[in-house]
């Protein structure tokens, strides 16, 4: 697994296949491998895949820290590691909180993007999620074999200390109003699909059709059935709906 020096870290990341960069950015308390162990090799037969471990998590320099600004950190790290490779612009994809950071990418580094996928993302915290973050961050709830993968992956640095300090960092968030980057969506330019479940009881589905009004001329997608892992729940749907719209940017 390769890796980048930035100024204060050490990204390692997947670099599979050829052709045109997509870079794939994983959710709160994964890795690359954790959230993407399918999409990698799927979508490296037609692109050059690029999967980082963002700041702190997996063997991306742990532990993982959340501290004020962290999304905008995140989408600086990826900057500088698209310039480092020379891979821009890119192809963005997210889920969940890597939605998040390939939303402040876009908006202030547009110049690295050449397009834009949003799987169950937001671009703020709204009041209703912070009841679910206990939820999601308590591991005894998690099926033995899930919680072995997570400890392998994470390793003794981030486990279990990045749950509290996750939940810390969300709510701080949160206390400062929420906003992340809802307020600069307009200046996006790239073109973006959003992808979204309608039963998602991590990020209410009211973020995709504020994401769709926000951005000119997205496009957008909901499942009626599908929750928050949509890229697994409806992958055999979601795919080949990726697959056309990066073919056509």
């Amino acid at each position: 697994m390769p890796t980048v020096t930035l100024s204060e870290t050490t990204l390692h990341y997947e670099d599979e296949g050829s052709g045109d960069p997509l870079l794939l950015l994983h959710g709160g308390l994964g890795t690359a491998r954790l959230h993407y162990y399918a999409e990698i090799p799927f979508f490296a037969e037609r692109f050059r895949v690029i999967a980082p471990d963002l700041r702190g998590y997996g063997r991306s320099t742990p532990p993982r820290a959340f501290p004020p600004g962290f999304y905008h950190r995140d989408a600086a790290d990826m900057a500088a590691l698209l310039e480092a490779m020379a891979a821009h612009p890119a192809h963005l994809l997210g889920w969940s909180d890597g939605g998040i950071v390939a939303l402040v990418l876009a908006v202030t580094r547009p110049e690295l993007v050449r397009s834009l996928v949003i799987v169950g993302g937001e671009a703020r915290l709204l009041e209703e999620e912070r009841a679910g973050w206990p939820l999601i961050a308590d591991s005894s709830r998690w099926s033995e074999r899930a919680r072995a993968r997570f400890v392998e992956a994470q390793g003794p640095l981030n486990w279990p200390g990045i749950l509290p300090r996750m939940i810390e960092g969300y709510n701080a968030v949160l206390d400062a109003g929420g906003e992340i980057i809802a307020a600069r969506l307009g200046e996006v330019r790239c073109p973006v699909l959003i992808l979204h479940g309608e039963q998602d009881d991590v990020v209410p589905v009211s973020h995709a059709y504020e994401l769709h009004a926000a951005i000119p001329r997205s496009e957008l997608h909901v499942w009626p059935a599908a929750g928050h892992a949509l890229h697994r729940e409806q992958a055999a749907e979601v795919r080949p709906l990726v697959l056309d719209f990066l073919a056509r940017t």
